[in-house]
């Protein structure tokens, strides 16, 4: 399946920021927020899809993964995210923007004079 790196957007509907992405060919939208464990019980109480947040590729970028019952069991080793719900009340149509690319920075700098 197609995986694309998230990019930082904002809802269309109510403005908030999210995580748009592509995981196993499937478009995702969540919140920016981890959750922890406590969150990620009601977010799937609520009904709503957990990923989890793994850096691949170099430079490292943010990719998606659903987190079914076996990665939940096997415990958390990236940040957990929920699909995103926009809260009740009235929302204004947003200016659409360019989303943001996402880096995630990793390890010391590698110095313009190796040590050899």
């Amino acid at each position: 399946m197609i995986d694309i790196p998230a990019v930082l957007d904002r809802c269309r509907t109510c403005g908030a920021q999210i995580l748009d992405a592509t995981s196993d060919g499937v478009r995702v939208r969540t919140d920016v927020a981890p959750l922890d464990l406590k969150e990620e019980l009601a977010a799937i109480l609520d009904g709503r899809l957990t990923f989890d947040v793994q850096p691949l590729g170099l430079p490292k970028k943010p990719f998606l993964h659903h987190r079914c019952s076996f990665r939940i069991q096997a415990g958390r080793k990236w940040s957990v995210v929920a699909t995103h719900r926009c809260p009740p009340g009235p929302h204004f149509p947003q200016v659409r923007q360019k989303p943001i690319a996402l880096i995630i920075p990793s390890g010391a700098p590698i110095p313009d004079q190796p040590p050899f």
